[in-house]
C-alpha cells in the first residue's frame, strides 16, 4: 500500500464515521437512503461530462459487474437501515465494517484475485473477526452460538455481504474505468460515483414504492430535512477516495482491512455522542480488532 492510498483511507474513515453517525440519530429508513444517493448521484454526474470515458468500448463483462455492485450497495443499504432501527451504533457499526475484512480475503484468495495474502496478514484478519464474534455481547459468559443467531445479526450479514460485493466489483471496475478515460482519475472516478448511484437510486427507488411505509417516510422527509442530504455528500465523498486508493494496493483486502480504523470512532461516537452503553466486553471486541488491524498493517504486502 503506498502512502497515497493509506492518506486517501484515512481521510475517508472520518468522512464515513460522520455520515453513520448522522444516519443512526435519524433512525434511518431505506427512503432516507434514496434520498442520500439521489444527492451522490448529483453531486458526481457533472464529472461525466469532463471525464472522456469511452463508455462505447467497455464490454458486457463490464456492465455485469456494474450491475452486480450496485446490487451489492442495495443490499447493503437495506441491511444498514434496518440493523440501525434495531440497535446501537457502538454495537452495529463495528460487525458492519469489520466482518467484510474475512469475506473479501475469502473471495479474493478463492478468485485469484491481487496478491496473495501473507500468513501473517491473514492471522490479523482473523483476530479482526474474533474482534467481531465479542462486540454483540452484554458479558464474556454470554458467549454461546444461540446469542447471534438473532434477526439483527441477520441484517448485519446482509450489510456486510453488500460491502464484500460492491468492494470487489469496484475495485475490479476502476481500472477498466481508468484505462478508457481521456480526463484525469478524480473525474472518471467521480463519473463511476455517478453511474453507480444512479443505479442505486433505481434501485432503491422499487423498494421505497413498493412499500407503502417507506412512501409515506418518503413525503415526510422530501424538502422537510436536509440530514439525508448531508449524508448523500459525506458518504459519497468517502467513497470516491476509497476508490482513488483501490489501483494503489496490492490486493483489495487490504484497502476493506484499512477502511476498519473507522472502528473505534464509531463505537466513541456513539458512546459519547449518542450516550450508548458499552460493555468491557465490547471494549475488547474493540481492542482485539484494533490489534488485527495493526498486525495486518505491519504485514501486508
Amino acid at each position: 500500500m503506498t502512502p497515497v492510498a493509506f492518506g486517501l483511507i484515512l481521510l475517508s474513515i472520518f468522512l464515513h464515521v460522520g455520515w453513520n453517525l448522522i444516519s443512526k440519530k435519524s433512525q434511518p429508513s431505506a427512503a432516507f437512503y434514496l434520498l442520500t444517493s439521489v444527492t451522490s448521484f448529483l453531486l458526481y454526474v457533472p464529472c461525466v461530462f469532463f471525464a472522456g470515458i469511452e463508455w462505447g468500448a467497455l464490454g458486457a463483462n463490464f456492465w455485469g459487474m456494474v450491475f452486480l455492485s450496485i446490487l451489492s450497495e442495495i443490499l447493503y443499504f437495506i441491511g444498514l437501515f434496518k440493523t440501525y432501527r434495531s440497535t446501537d451504533i457502538s454495537l452495529a457499526y463495528p460487525m458492519v465494517r469489520a466482518l467484510p475484512v474475512l469475506l473479501v480475503a475469502a473471495v479474493t484468495a478463492v478468485c485469484g484475485i491481487g496478491k496473495p495474502l501473507n500468513a501473517v496478514a491473514v492471522a490479523g484478519m482473523f483476530i479482526v473477526f474474533a474482534g467481531c464474534l465479542l462486540m454483540p455481547l452484554q458479558s464474556f459468559s454470554q458467549f454461546s452460538l444461540r446469542n447471534y443467531m438473532t434477526p439483527v445479526l441477520g441484517y448485519m450479514i446482509l450489510a456486510a455481504c453488500g460491502t464484500t460485493g460492491y468492494t470487489i466489483f469496484d475495485g475490479l471496475l476502476i481500472p477498466q474505468i481508468l484505462a478508457h478515460t481521456k480526463g484525469s482519475d478524480l473525474a472518471a472516478t467521480g463519473a463511476f460515483i455517478s453511474l453507480l448511484e444512479l443505479g442505486i437510486t433505481t434501485g432503491l427507488s422499487v423498494y421505497v414504492l413498493s412499500r407503502k411505509s417507506e412512501r409515506e417516510e418518503l413525503k415526510k422527509l422530501l424538502g422537510r430535512s436536509w440530514t439525508p442530504h448531508i449524508c448523500g455528500i459525506c458518504s459519497s465523498s468517502a467513497y470516491i477516495l476509497v476508490v482513488l486508493a483501490m489501483p494503489r494496493v496490492t490486493n483489495l483486502s487490504y484497502v476493506q482491512a484499512f477502511r476498519q480504523m473507522s472502528l473505534p470512532l464509531g463505537v466513541a461516537a456513539g458512546v459519547f455522542i449518542l450516550k450508548e452503553k458499552c460493555p468491557a466486553v465490547r471494549l475488547a471486541g474493540v481492542a482485539a480488532i484494533v490489534a488485527g488491524l495493526i498486525i495486518t498493517a505491519l504485514k501486508q504486502g
